[in-house]
């Protein structure tokens, strides 16, 4: 009796697992925030815009888990509640390295002044009011109780305001949240303008286009393409496409709303997709956008998608 190794199958169990890959993303961020940190004393991942979009937390958030979900997405998987799940705990972690960092790089000179430069003291071998050691969670409340609140100048300068306990509490929770809703953006933004194959859910659809309808049109004939693919008939499909396209029929610079005929095809098993994207005209200079929900997905077989695809080749 003989096996045959499946080659693809031996790979992926060799690959790293997508959480140990993130950890860059992570380190990423930690760096980052740290080394502004030092450079300007500035806490990036306290900066909030009115006190209440926290800006900086959410864009260290996105670069803690964007190594994570791109591993992922490369893969051919589909970002799920649990890998949602496991960037959240990742942000979090983050988050908490990072407060660890500032603390480990506080350092206190001479004339009492606080820097990350590494000058003088470090903020260790101080004592709160209470004569409590500052260790890490020490130094975590005091900060919070007794603070001050950062800001960038027009200019570029970082400027330091005093404020109370509730509000260094209100910021540093609402750096947090940011944190966390910041991470789970790489996973939202991955899967736009794009259809993931729900026949395998292993891979993204390649996809070509075939032409462009109107909005009225494909309404229209919507019946009419869909019995064509039920059928396999790919000749009379693109015949219809090709019959009302609107650059063959000089019908492209009055119309607000279009569908893009693609033609997909998983990777991975080879499923087919007629894909209609659908776009609306955002400005007088043909600008326009795509909106996800709007567009129509419709099943086909392998052997017409491979049509679609020879046709694509051949024009």
């Amino acid at each position: 009796m003989s096996f045959r190794i499946n080659k693809s199958e031996q790979h992926a169990k060799k690959a790293l697992p997508a959480y140990l890959i993130g950890l860059f993303g992570m380190l990423l961020s930690v760096v980052i925030a740290l080394g502004i940190l030092s450079l300007t004393d500035f806490e990036l991942y306290s900066y909030s815009i009115l006190f209440v979009l926290p800006l900086g937390a959410i864009a260290l958030g996105m670069i803690s888990t964007s190594v994570y979900t791109w591993r992922i997405v490369s893969r051919g998987y589909k970002p799920s509640r649990q890998h949602y799940a496991v960037s959240l705990l990742m942000a979090f972690i983050t988050f908490f390295l990072i407060q660890y960092g500032e603390y480990q790089t506080t350092y206190v000179t001479e004339d009492h002044t606080i820097n990350h430069q590494f000058k003088g003291e470090p903020i260790r071998n101080y004592t709160d009011e209470q004569e409590n050691v500052l260790t890490f969670p020490n130094y975590l409340a005091f900060k919070l109780k007794t603070g001050e609140t950062s800001f960038i100048h027009r200019g570029g300068e970082v400027i330091e305001m005093n404020s109370s306990s509730g509000s260094n509490w209100f910021s540093w929770s609402l750096s947090l949240v940011g944190f966390l809703l910041g991470s789970t953006f790489p996973g939202w933004f991955s899967q736009q303008g794009t259809l993931h194959c729900t026949a395998c859910k292993r891979a993204y659809v390649t996809e070509h286009k075939l032409g462009e309808l109107t909005f009225e049109r494909v309404t229209e004939l919507h019946d009419v393409l869909v019995q064509e693919i039920q059928s396999d008939n790919f000749n009379a499909f693109i015949d219809i496409v090709n019959r009302y396209d609107i650059f063959k029929n000089n019908e492209a610079h009055d119309l607000q709303e279009t569908y893009v005929i693609n033609i997909g095809v998983c990777p991975n098993c080879n499923h087919g997709y007629v894909i209609m994207r659908h776009y609306s005209r955002i400005d007088a200079e043909g600008g326009s956008f795509s909106e996800d929900n709007k567009k129509i997905v419709l099943p086909t077989t392998g052997a017409f998608a491979a049509q679609g695809f020879r046709y694509v080749k051949a024009v």
